[in-house]
């Protein structure tokens, strides 16, 4: 299998598609989830990406009061 088996029933799908005001605004509301999924897995990785750095302690101790 390649990805040459898979474009003509892809392309004979997208054909058959009437892209009508209720269709596109399904693709639209899709593609909006699906992005706002990406982005919150994006933001999660570099949320656990700065947890994972640790800080540098102090170079002088701080004296007590």
């Amino acid at each position: 299998m390649n990805l040459f088996s898979f474009a003509g029933p892809l392309a004979h799908i997208f054909n058959a598609l009437q892209l009508d005001d209720s269709t596109v605004s399904l693709l639209a509301l899709i593609a909006g989830v699906l992005g706002g999924w990406r982005l919150t897995g994006w933001h999660e990785q570099l949320k656990a990406k700065r947890a994972k750095i640790e800080r540098k302690p102090d170079p002088l101790p701080r004296k007590p009061d």
